[in-house]
């Protein structure tokens, strides 16, 4: 399954149209209330462990995902400092946990800066016996707290993971890296399953060094594309993206709207295809699909394509309908669609055909 949550999009200045669209937007849906929570207000809530982690953060459900599984972990002060940059000794913890990888190694003297009694110390210990870390040329030490860049973290967590990437020599993905780099195959197949965050232009900076919600995030991304076959997972992450959707809207973060409704679409495209059959899964692929398109008629409102956002808007009112009448307890979410949809109509001068 190839996930799409990296698109980018570029508003420039605020029209009168885009503020009445911005503003009939600004709500959370009712369906979602209880997973938003707001106070009295209006005001969002945390909902997640980390103070410093609420949900307009762009890396919410990843960092949510992950802390319920117990592979991630906060700070002292209850933050987990998402924006943070992360370094060697933290990446092998996320990485062969969220694998699943047993961190059984016996320790040895391997490396002169890693004592037996480090925390990360069995990660390291772990990490060397898969083989994808070794010690400095220079001196053999791991030096775990030098940060990670994307080539470095992309090749530790595919080899982790026992990927091959063999069938991506000499294959141009990302089209600003060297096919000769030692991390162009790494890189090119994180491209081509939507792990690997791409620019507006599609090129990769290797070489960024990497937040701690970033590499939290690839990390969920590679975990939804192993559970591919279980349908259930699949269907519960796309409700969490889609939860996500109108609080982006909300928070005037349009980018990450279209981020999660995306990933939602490939989540339930996904589940689809496991059971074809299903009317629950049906409905929640045309729910899916017909929140993307709000969301698209929303963007083209904003950027002043009246007539694109009235026919975007009309797809996403027929698409709720076939949602309803393949599960009827699509109901109240379809309903939410088509009012918004009907309401961007009126907003761009629009009529539903």
């Amino acid at each position: 399954m190839q996930t799409k949550k990296r698109l980018s999009f570029y508003i420039k200045g605020v029209s009168s149209v885009t503020l009445a669209l911005f503003l009939m937007l600004n709500f959370v849906s009712p369906v979602l209330a209880q997973t938003v929570g707001t106070t009295s207000s209006g005001t969002q809530l945390v909902s997640t462990g980390f103070s410093d982690v609420n949900r307009t953060h762009p890396n919410y459900t990843a960092i949510t995902y992950l802390s319920q599984k117990g592979v991630i972990g906060g700070y002292a002060d209850g933050t987990f400092k998402p924006d943070n940059a992360i370094n060697r000794a933290e990446v092998l913890k996320i990485i062969l946990s969220g694998s699943g990888i047993e961190t059984d190694e016996a320790f040895g003297a391997h490396f002169p800066d890693v004592t037996e009694g480090d925390w990360f110390a069995p990660y390291v210990m772990k990490a060397r016996a898969i083989g994808f870390v070794k010690g400095n040329d220079a001196d053999g030490t791991f030096t775990p707290g030098r940060q990670v860049n994307m080539a470095e973290f992309l090749k530790m967590l595919l080899v982790a993971n026992g990927i091959d990437v063999s069938a991506f020599e000499g294959k141009q993905v990302a089209s600003n890296i060297p096919l000769d780099a030692w991390y162009a195959n790494y890189v090119n197949y994180a491209v081509a399953l939507g792990i690997a965050p791409r620019d507006s232009k599609g090129n990769v900076d290797a070489a960024k060094l990497l937040t701690r919600g970033e590499v939290v995030d690839m990390m969920y991304l590679l975990s939804i594309i192993q559970n591919g076959s279980d349908t259930q997972f699949l269907l519960t992450r796309a409700e969490s993206e889609m939860a996500q959707i109108e609080v982006y809207i909300a928070a005037n973060m349009v980018a990450h709207a279209k981020n999660a409704s995306d990933l939602a679409v490939d989540l339930t495209q996904q589940a689809y295809k496991n059971m074809p059959t299903n009317n629950v899964v049906l409905g929640a692929a045309k729910i899916a699909r017909a929140y993307d398109w709000l969301v698209d008629s929303f963007i083209l409102g904003i950027q002043g394509d009246n007539e694109g956002a009235a026919k975007v808007a009309n797809d996403a009112i027929d698409k709720a309908t076939e949602a309803w009448e393949a599960n009827n307890a699509t109901q109240p979410i379809a309903k939410h669609i088509k009012d918004r949809a009907r309401e961007i109509l009126q907003q761009v001068g629009g009529v539903e055909t």
